[in-house]
């Protein structure tokens, strides 16, 4: 992924961060997508875009705010990042190097994040390291 492809992420998801906050079940609820809970032993989260049909976003294990919104933030980079189908993304051992989970990290870091927060740049951090704040929030949470 190109150094212009990552920054072009970083300024969109901040761009929303200006202007809508940084809690991204407020911001789906503003872009029209639906965000549903449902129980799970495993905070784990999915989408479901396709066109002509409204985009969903589901959520499940995890029972407190934080948790939700950082699941969110990570499917809300799907959402307005990727093209639209039937669309099931998963998070696994097998997909974390794959540049769709690469970009989704990206955005939902950055909406959620201020990035002098951090000791380095976020376009220089890794899928790992991305992965790796998401989910210390959301354990810690």
């Amino acid at each position: 992924m190109t150094d212009e492809r990552k920054r072009e992420i970083i300024d969109y998801a901040q761009d929303i961060r200006r202007h809508w906050g940084n809690d991204a079940l407020k911001i789906a609820e503003r872009m029209g997508i639906d965000v549903l809970f449902r129980p799970g032993k495993e905070p784990t989260a999915h989408i479901m875009k396709m066109n002509q049909y409204p985009t969903i976003i589901t959520i499940s294990g995890c029972d407190d705010y934080i948790g939700r919104m950082v699941l969110c933030a990570h499917e809300l980079g799907h959402a307005v990042l990727h093209e639209s189908g039937a669309n099931w993304f998963d998070g696994t051992y097998r997909t974390i190097a794959n540049d769709i989970e690469y970009e989704a990290n990206l955005f939902a870091v950055a909406l959620l994040f201020d990035e002098n927060d951090f000791n380095t740049p976020l376009e220089s951090m890794s899928n790992y390291v991305l992965k790796s704040v998401l989910d210390y929030n959301l354990r810690k949470s």
